[in-house]
Order: C-alpha cells, then sequence, then structure tokens
C-alpha cells in the first residue's frame, strides 16, 4: 500500500498547497465521444472523495446526469506520479443540504461571476462583447467518490503501478505491470 499512501499523502497537501500540481486535473465525461477537460480541485476528502465547482450549464453536467461514471487524471511531473480515479459523481445543487455553505465559499473567495453569463459556457458568439454577466448564479459542485485508483511512478530503473478497488469501505490493492 506504499503507492497508495504516496497517493493520498499529495492529494491531501494539494488542499493546503495553491502551487501543488493536484490542484488541477484532468475530468473525462461519457458524450458523444470520451470528452475530457481540465478543472480545478477545491477539496478533497480523507476519504478521497473529490469536489470541484461548475457551471450547471456546461455540457459535463448534463453528460454527468445521463452517466455518473467519471474519470480523473493527476500527475505530479517532478515526483513522476500519475493517479488515475475511476468513481461515480454526485451533482450538488440547490435544494442539497451542502448547497448553501458551498456557495457562500465560491462568494467570499469573489469567484461567483465565474458562475453568472447570461449565455452557457460554450455558446458561441460573434465578439467578445458580446460575452455579458446578469445576477443569476449557474454554481454547482461535484463531487467524485472514487471506486478505483490506479497509481503509477515512474523511475529511472523501472516502474512501479498498483491499482487500488474499494470494496465494502476498504482499498485492496493489486500489483499492476506498468
Amino acid at each position: 500500500m506504499e503507492l497508495f499512501k504516496l497517493a493520498k499523502a499529495e492529494l491531501l497537501r494539494s488542499n493546503a498547497d495553491r502551487k501543488h500540481p493536484f490542484l488541477y486535473f484532468t475530468l473525462a465525461t461519457f458524450g458523444l465521444y470520451p470528452e475530457v477537460r481540465t478543472v480545478v480541485k477545491r477539496h478533497i476528502s480523507q476519504g478521497l472523495a473529490l469536489m470541484f465547482f461548475t457551471d450547471s450549464r456546461t455540457p459535463k453536467v448534463s453528460q454527468i446526469r445521463e452517466n455518473a461514471k467519471v474519470s480523473a487524471l493527476f500527475y505530479h511531473p517532478k515526483k513522476k506520479l500519475q493517479v488515475r480515479m475511476n468513481g461515480v459523481a454526485e451533482l450538488i445543487g440547490k435544494g442539497h443540504e451542502e448547497y448553501e455553505s458551498l456557495l457562500k465559499q465560491v462568494n467570499s473567495a469573489n469567484n461567483l461571476k465565474d458562475y453568472t453569463t447570461l449565455r452557457a459556457p460554450g455558446s458561441v458568439v460573434e465578439d467578445e462583447s458580446e460575452i455579458a454577466f446578469g445576477e443569476e448564479a449557474h454554481f454547482l459542485a461535484i463531487r467524485i467518490q472514487p471506486q478505483y485508483i490506479d497509481v503509477l511512478q515512474l523511475g529511472r530503473e523501472a516502474h512501479r503501478r498498483r491499482g487500488y478497488s474499494l470494496k465494502e469501505g476498504e482499498w485492496t490493492e493489486a500489483i499492476l505491470v506498468s
């Protein structure tokens, strides 16, 4: 479980270190094609539940509504550490018990404007001057509960790779060929 402990330590360290490479990660969802994009990690729990924020009108939200299975990819270039996480996404919107406190967190960081464009993210406009902001916030939080984690550490002499599956609340390890 050595690689699991290393991956978990780095993921948790990224909660406090704003320059940590795991602050940003690649999220994959199912659309007409597999769709990937970079998102900002907002928090990861001791149980490795991962949270990020988005505009509720983005394609990833409708894709998650259709299929909540997602993948996340983290890479630490200095440690040559790759962490791939497969999990189930939960949408945390209006009416959810955690929504108001998360909205306050975004508002206190002066980031609410990111979620107030009049048109949905990805909408086509003729000119940047057409991008306008309104009063309504289209804020949504997404939490990913991991089910499987693949950890790869690259090395000069050899690579090390392990797979970790969550079964009945416990992580089990499998040695993988790298």
